[in-house]
């Protein structure tokens, strides 16, 4: 079953039910709680997302000099929405650039970068500097993670088998909740009456294809990189033939024309979906209070 694009990006727990242990349940709760500042952080906006990352780099440049090693700070392109750096609504978004796939491939928002700078620096080190500096810096990064919280937008924790398996659990009981399967339900009708195949097959293709150019840009973006060339102002037209952009084109169009008429139908059911996910996040949270 499909969930919000956000909800797949949210580490959660499961819901503790009756009978659990108390220590479990408890457990439980302090992460549930962790869990809703993430899904509100999903609501940042723009200029909120830049400057948690601003904060979250000064804290590596420091940890990583406290260890003799130098950190580059940068923002990573993926860690901002695109919705949300364009300023578009949902359906301002789908009618410009459909589900974002094969439409923004070559999309830079403002303050961000396209290549890890210190990726270059990592590339001339021996294997035992490198071993030891991306060391050090998973740890800075964990420490500076518990100071200022989970990230806008997506999540950057890493879960125990444990924690995977009360995820399963909470995202199952979601799924079970009627409000959820009458969503489910009438999102299938929606998506059928216009047409389209309701199962999460049907923009695969857009998916593989969005995909393989992503690839070919970002090695293009990575090899200007590592010659010493700025890679903000890389367009398509700079990596691919005339015939890949026609093709590009015509995969553009389609995608488009399919988000503009399935996207109501998926944000009815994301916002059913969001409001379950949300209640089951403050029962846990407030079982362990």
């Amino acid at each position: 079953m499909r969930r919000p694009l956000l909800l797949l990006v949210v580490a959660v727990l499961a819901l503790a039910g009756c009978g659990r242990e108390p220590t479990r349940q408890a457990d439980a709760a302090g992460v549930a709680r962790e869990l809703t500042l993430t899904l509100d952080r999903g609501d940042d906006g723009y200029d909120e997302v830049l400057d948690y990352w601003r904060q979250v780099n000064d804290s590596l440049v420091r940890c990583m000099a406290d260890g003799g090693l130098t950190f580059q700070p940068y923002v990573d392109q993926w860690a901002v929405d695109r919705r949300t750096a364009l300023g578009l609504s949902r359906e301002e978004f789908a009618r410009r650039y459909g589900y974002g796939l094969t439409t923004l491939i070559d999309y830079l928002p403002p303050g961000v970068r396209r290549v890890d700078p210190n990726l270059t620096a990592l590339a001339w080190m021996t294997d035992e500097r490198r071993t030891s500096y991306q060391s050090r810096l998973a740890s800075c990064r964990r420490d500076a993670r518990q100071r200022f919280g989970p990230a806008p937008h997506v999540d950057t924790s890493a879960m125990t088998a444990e924690e995977g398996d009360r995820r399963d659990e909470i995202l199952a009981a979601v799924d079970r909740d009627p409000r959820v399967v009458r969503a489910a339900a009438e999102r299938t009708r929606c998506i059928e009456a216009k047409g389209f195949a309701s199962a999460d097959s049907r923009s695969l293709a857009l998916s593989q294809a969005a995909e393989r150019y992503r690839d070919s840009f970002e090695r293009a973006a990575l090899a200007a990189e590592q010659a010493g060339r700025d890679s903000a102002g890389l367009r398509l037209t700079d990596v691919f033939g005339a015939a890949e952009l026609a093709e590009l084109k015509r995969l553009q169009q389609r995608e488009i024309a399919e988000a503009r008429q399935v996207g109501p139908c998926q944000w009815a059911y994301d916002d059913s979906y969001q409001v379950v996910y949300r209640e089951h996040l403050a029962r846990v949270g407030a079982a362990g209070s």
